[in-house]
């Protein structure tokens, strides 16, 4: 039986629209004040454009008939299921509330290991996604979220058995008895940091009391956290304490790889048409990590080709995995969906093929 990667995260509800407010509504803005701007020149101001927002909000209907559909949701469930596409053994270790059976079935016809999902008697979370053409914002129902928690679980040690990686998405207070659990059974320990969950580098010293192997780090969540603009070595020089291997995402700017021996930086792939980018991040490090899945055997393989006299094998390891996740990312970003293997191994030759044909 192969080992499994085990994900630790958020399994909710998702109340997903497919709208047009705020395309509509940012026309409307944009109309009133230049409307006002050209037969008021002299006398446009905040305030007043202040009074003129508050009345395209204002004649905005009452009731806005859009698409709707209750999907599932949470960074463990899409990390999971995004791993699960690319032929990795995944289990799924999370905690729900009621009614929320037909998800574990989802996930089960997924091929998502749930048997240690939990359940506890009181309202799953439901987040509202709102989706327009120039944006996807998120409403998260924090009040609900603070109840699913691992208070009062029993968590058997059988759970942690025949993995190799446990990557909590993202590390938060919640998490850390569960992670630090896995981490005690030997498995390679990997993390996604985010500005939502931690807020302050003295939050997530108290989290991660000890190096771990892998964490992933979008730049402006780093800045976000240190609350200061500082270039990409500073910040690192204070994130190193955390993990053996930093990876930091940035966007259209690639991906930045340190350890304390070298460091990497994988560009960005040239996409013409950007459908959405919700998802990337997780993606990203989805592809990463199957690559370590793949290509590092164990903990003590990952412990001994983190020293310097492996240096050179290690390089190309995560060369490899920054490059997969930087190709997964931006399948999911073009198609909205995230990619099966065999669907990234098709888009690999379509990308090798253009490159050629440039």
């Amino acid at each position: 039986m192969n080992k499994e990667i085990i994900v630790l995260g958020e399994l909710h509800q998702d109340l997903y629209y497919e709208s047009e407010l705020y395309d509509k509504l940012v026309e409307k803005i944009t109309t009133k004040l230049l409307n006002f701007i050209h037969h008021n020149p002299d006398d446009f101001n905040s305030k007043i454009a202040h009074k003129i927002i508050t009345q395209a909000f204002g004649e905005i209907p009452k009731k806005i008939e859009d698409k709707c559909y209750i999907k599932r949701g949470g960074n463990g469930n899409n990390s999971a299921e995004y791993l699960s596409r690319l032929e990795i053994p995944t289990k799924l270790i999370a905690i729900i509330g009621r009614d929320s059976e037909w998800m574990i079935s989802e996930l089960l016809e997924n091929g998502i290991n749930t048997d240690y999902i939990f359940q506890k008697d009181v309202p799953t979370p439901i987040s509202t996604i709102i989706k327009s053409k120039i944006t996807t914002k998120i409403h998260i129902a924090s009040n609900f979220k603070e109840k699913m928690n691992f208070e009062g679980m029993d968590i058997p040690k059988e759970a942690f058995e025949n993995a190799k990686i446990i990557f909590t998405t993202p590390i938060s207070s919640v998490s850390k008895l569960v992670f630090e659990m896995g981490e005690s059974f030997g498995l390679i320990t990997a993390f996604n940091i985010e500005e939502q969950k931690i807020h302050s580098l003295e939050q997530l010293s108290n989290i991660i009391e000890e190096t771990k192997d892998i964490f992933f780090l979008n730049l402006n969540d780093a800045k976000l956290i240190l609350k200061v603009n500082l270039d990409l070595d500073k910040i690192d020089e204070i994130f190193r304490q955390f993990a053996k291997v930093r990876v930091y995402t940035a966007g259209e700017k690639g991906s930045y790889l340190f350890t304390d021996h070298f460091h990497i930086s994988q560009p960005s792939i040239n996409i013409k048409k950007v459908v959405d980018l919700t998802g990337a991040g997780d993606t990203y490090a989805a592809g990463f990590l199957s690559k370590i899945y793949e290509l590092i055997n164990d903990k003590d393989h990952f412990q001994k080709s983190a020293t310097t006299e492996r240096k050179e094998e290690f390089k190309s390891i995560l060369k490899e995995s920054m490059k997969f996740g930087t190709i997964a990312s931006s399948y999911k970003i073009t198609n909205q969906v995230a990619p099966s293997k065999g669907e990234l191994e098709e888009y690999v030759k379509q990308l090798e093929k253009s490159e050629i044909n440039e």
